[in-house]
């Protein structure tokens, strides 16, 4: 029995080879590994004052619903991670958690928002 054979040209080969390093090139940057846990840091210093704010347990999900609800907590979010463009907050929570973007309430939340500055019809 003959086993298949795939094909693969040099210039993918080395494409390929080319990708894995830059990715791990950039992966273990220092100056992204700082920035990475500076940004774990703020997420968790955050994360404890809505805690004791709404007086419950916060779990990823209600962090990032508070953020999309409420301009206080994301001007909070912001001053504690030093980083003052909100999508760029928000890009790094759902890389951290990707879980989040097939979350039902974040969705929910999310469309709430685009349907906030929409002018209904009215039959």
């Amino acid at each position: 029995m003959k086993i298949p054979t795939v094909n693969i040209s040099m210039s993918d080969r080395l494409s390929k080879i080319e990708k894995s390093f830059t990715d791990f090139m950039n992966h273990n940057d220092p100056v992204h590994q700082i920035n990475e846990k500076e940004f774990n840091i703020s997420l968790l210093q955050f994360g404890s004052f809505v805690s004791i704010l709404k007086n419950k347990r916060v779990n990823q999900t209600l962090l990032l619903s508070e953020l999309l609800e409420d301009e206080k907590y994301r001007e909070c979010f912001s001053y504690i991670s030093e980083i003052d463009d909100i999508f760029i907050l928000l890009k790094n929570l759902l890389v951290k958690y990707p879980i989040l973007c097939k979350s039902k309430i974040i969705k929910t939340k999310i469309k709430d928002s685009n349907n906030v500055g929409r002018r209904k019809k009215v039959l």
